[in-house]
């Protein structure tokens, strides 16, 4: 490997150089030269392939919310759990979008984020997760200081799994000890007797089924998504369904049914 090292044609020290800088000449070189070149570019571009492949063949963690630390900044993991609270759709005035929701497994809670155009696309695939429904999700978590959340980037990373709704009147709901109903789900048969729509687009509604009346609360993205107007309903008999949500304080709040989507209201005459 000495030769190598000079330049045949004018005699000066190359080095590892292929071309000499003084006069131009190319340096040769032995063939085990070429092979360590280009077998260690092929070694590790086969290393690269092998490793997309390995991670994409691995299966995502599942993490007790509890767990989750500043150092799963970053990751792609799984939590398991029931929303706490109604998805939130907040619509911005440039024409983008926002859905958050809050998941709870019993260790700890989580907030799961969803930003256009995946927020349609959860829509479209009825992928939004209603109030008090179990829901399997798998996204990326952030660390912002002290907060932290999930985001999910396509309607493939959420599960939900629905409960049976169970046939009830007002007056059976009514008689419910709070936190028992908790995320409940329930079957009422009557009618919308009054609405009001709130500031952020949601209804409040009042349901009567004969035997009493009962609150209802429908959230911004059945609004937005799949048009719910509470005209449409007027003077027909409506099969609600919907889980319960205590709405007030522990001593003097009442039963409320949330639906999680356009689905929960049928008319039946």
């Amino acid at each position: 490997m000495e030769e190598e090292k000079y330049c045949p044609n004018c005699g000066r020290y190359v080095g590892s150089l292929e071309v000499c800088p003084y006069c131009g000449t190319k340096i040769p070189k032995h063939t085990s030269y070429y092979y360590a070149k280009y077998g260690s570019l092929t070694f590790a571009v086969f290393g690269i392939i092998f490793l997309l492949l390995f991670a994409q063949s691995t299966p995502v963690q599942y993490v007790h919310i509890g767990d989750i630390g500043p150092t799963y900044n970053y990751a792609t993991i799984m939590i398991k759990g029931v929303v706490t609270t109604a998805p939130s759709l907040v619509l911005k005035s440039d024409g983008s979008q926002a859905l958050y929701i809050n998941v709870d497994d019993g260790t700890g809670a989580m907030a799961v984020h969803a930003y256009n155009p995946v927020t349609g696309r959860l829509a479209h695939k009825n992928k939004i997760p209603g109030y008090g429904e179990f829901v399997v999700i798998t996204g990326e978590v952030y660390f912002r200081g002290s907060n932290r959340y999930m985001i999910i980037n396509d309607p493939a990373q959420i599960t939900i799994k629905k409960a049976d709704a169970v046939k009830m009147n007002v007056t059976s709901i009514e008689s419910i000890q709070y936190p028992d109903g908790n995320y409940m789900r329930v079957e009422v048969l009557g009618h919308i007797i009054d609405s009001k729509k709130t500031f952020s687009g949601a209804y409040l509604l009042k349901f009567s089924d004969g035997s009493g009346t009962i609150p209802v609360f429908v959230p911004t993205y059945i609004v937005h998504f799949y048009g719910f107007d509470p005209e449409n309903y007027s003077g027909k008999t409506v099969e609600l369904c919907g889980a319960l949500q205590w709405y007030g304080s522990s001593m003097s709040g009442e039963w409320e049914i949330v639906p999680s989507s356009i689905d929960d209201f049928k008319v039946i005459k």
